[in-house]
């Protein structure tokens, strides 16, 4: 999610997660800059078929900004649908799947394969428009605690002044 924050974070329309593997925590979408108001999830039904009618139903209404679909295993037919069906609207759509699922076929433009990496994201192309990218992407990620809060600079604390001793307490 932090990849898209920033396209997702700019929607005025609402956005929605069709089969997400965790649910939505409305404070991390808050603290990424995406009204949890503006979220609609669409639990995963268990047939895989009426999340992939659901999406593309939502690409070819146009009543959303954006759309995240997780799937594990799509058809090539399947693909091919929800492709003309974003093509004909102004909804991102983004896609999840499997790394393994990168060696399949997919009529998207642009198809990434991310894969964690220490202080990071790995990005590799596996297709896009233009010349083939073959080096990785890195993209240096800040663990999110960091990111909104800027560090202080305190002032060393004031030596404490010289207390004097009443004579008559010492021995």
């Amino acid at each position: 999610m932090r990849l898209l924050q920033p396209a997702l974070a700019a929607l005025k329309r609402p956005i929605v997660l069709v089969q997400p593997p965790y649910a939505p925590q409305a404070l991390a979408l808050d603290a990424l800059g995406i009204p949890p108001t503006q979220l609609i999830w669409i639990r995963n039904t268990g047939k895989s078929a009426d999340a992939l009618w659901a999406a593309e139903q939502i690409l070819r209404s146009g009543c959303c900004g954006a759309l995240l679909l997780w799937q594990q295993h799509v058809r090539s037919e399947a693909l091919r649908r929800l492709h003309l069906a974003a093509q004909s609207g102004e909804t991102l759509f983004c896609l999840m799947r499997p790394l393994a699922a990168a060696q399949d076929a997919s009529p998207a433009p642009l198809r990434l394969a991310l894969r964690p990496a220490a202080g990071g994201l790995e990005i590799d192309f596996v297709k896009r428009r233009g010349p083939q990218r073959d080096a990785p992407l890195f993209l240096p990620l800040t663990p999110s605690l960091l990111q909104r809060h800027a560090p202080l600079d305190r002032p060393a604390p004031a030596p404490a002044p010289a207390r004097s001793v009443l004579p008559e307490l010492v021995g």
